[in-house]
């Protein structure tokens, strides 16, 4: 992926987001009063912060990792704050756009995390890296987008899961995209991306992130179907845009990848399964034939005001791999995660949640013939609002 603001300095970088907010802030009767007729543009974000216990980063555990007590800015979602507009054109034609970005609301910092160094050289998060695009739609036609934008394997993960978009509870979002050896992360830079209408409950996605001499560009497609409490979904995956540039994955490697998605709303609870598969080919320098499998179970059950969820993954490749550190986290062999706990709404915009986890890997470590197991727990309380 690419980072696309190379003309603004260090310093001014950091003031961009507040700039706009204030913008948005003091502007918004004007901008209104000002929009052309059928036009809207609005705020909105969300804000999630939790207090836990926990034992390994959310990449995985080592044999080495020790029980750390923080503040995690993002446990249930990933916090961010964006601005999108839309301006009916006519006829049934719309213009649109959306600017979202990250925040680290337990320091303030823009993005999810910061530069990492070699050997994976990924640079932090550009300001508007969550998404970044314009697009045109017609019902019947569908919408056709340009920009940074979510990748198609993210929204078949996040929308049909138990635990939805959380990155650091959610046990298929931890084995699909955090220390996974799946490229491409969650956003795609530099893309072209066409959503189909609806036809009867059926949808259909492409998305493609041009190269721009990064070493061949990503492709993707999902199939989507919804009728009543059932719904499935099937999407795939290539990636080679080689290296990544933000940190929106920390593998600079060529894959190619799977998932299939089902669920069903029995009333007193909502049941999630996803099964797929990553196909690593590592580099043109350094080639790699590994293939990985995945599954994932989890639910939903009302309970009160709130929801009982829980949620079991695995991801294991029986294929030679590499050895690593015994401080590597994630598994390079295999690694399960097991997620329970509770999310209680106070109102439409606002809950509170109390969540215990799980993470188990296997690893083949350097200079050890055994693979080496490592387990840890971690006990998160939070609150997440959204406006």
């Amino acid at each position: 992926m690419k980072t696309a603001y190379k003309s603004i300095g260090k310093s001014q970088r950091g003031l961009l987001p507040v700039a706009v907010l204030a913008l948005a802030a003091t502007a918004s009767p004007s901008i209104y009063a000002q929009a052309p007729s059928g036009s809207s543009l609005h705020l909105y974000g969300l804000v999630d912060a939790a207090f836990g216990n926990f034992e390994g980063p959310t990449t995985g555990v080592n044999a080495q990792d020790r029980a750390v007590r923080k503040i995690d800015g993002g446990a249930m979602s990933t916090s961010h704050w964006g601005v999108r507009g839309n301006e009916d054109l006519g006829d049934g034609l719309s213009a649109s756009f959306d600017l979202s970005s990250f925040v680290r609301n337990d320091s303030g910092a823009t993005g999810r995390s910061d530069a990492l160094p070699a050997p994976v050289n990924v640079a932090a998060d550009p300001v508007f890296s969550r998404a970044a695009w314009v697009g045109l739609a017609h019902p019947a036609w569908g919408r056709v987008r340009l920009g940074n934008i979510t990748s198609l394997f993210f929204v078949n993960s996040v929308s049909s899961n138990a635990f939805g978009d959380s990155t650091v509870l959610a046990p298929l979002n931890l084995i699909t995209f955090i220390g996974s050896p799946l490229s491409g992360g969650t956003g795609w830079t530099n893309s072209v991306a066409y959503d189909s209408p609806s036809w009867g409950g059926m949808n259909f996605s492409a998305t493609h992130a041009i190269s721009e001499g990064q070493g061949g560009g990503n492709t993707a497609v999902r199939a989507a179907f919804s009728q009543g409490p059932f719904s499935a979904s099937i999407v795939g995956q290539s990636v080679k845009k080689n290296p990544l540039t933000f940190a929106d994955g920390t593998s600079s490697n060529d894959t190619r990848a799977w998932q299939l998605a089902t669920s069903y709303d029995f009333t007193v609870v909502k049941v999630f399964a996803h099964l797929g598969g990553i196909e690593n080919r590592g580099t043109a320098a350094a080639p790699l034939d590994a293939s990985y499998r995945l599954w994932d179970l989890s639910a939903a059950v009302p309970l009160g005001a709130g929801r009982v969820l829980a949620g079991y993954a695995s991801r294991r490749t029986n294929d030679k791999v590499g050895a690593v550190p015994a401080t590597a986290a994630g598994g390079n062999l295999q690694r399960r995660v097991l997620t329970v706990g509770y999310d209680y709404f106070l109102s439409k915009s606002t809950d509170l949640y109390l969540m215990a986890i799980r993470d188990r890997t296997v690893t083949q470590t350097l200079g050890n013939p055994q693979a080496m197991l490592a387990t840890g727990t971690g006990l998160a309380v939070g609150m997440r609002h959204r406006f």
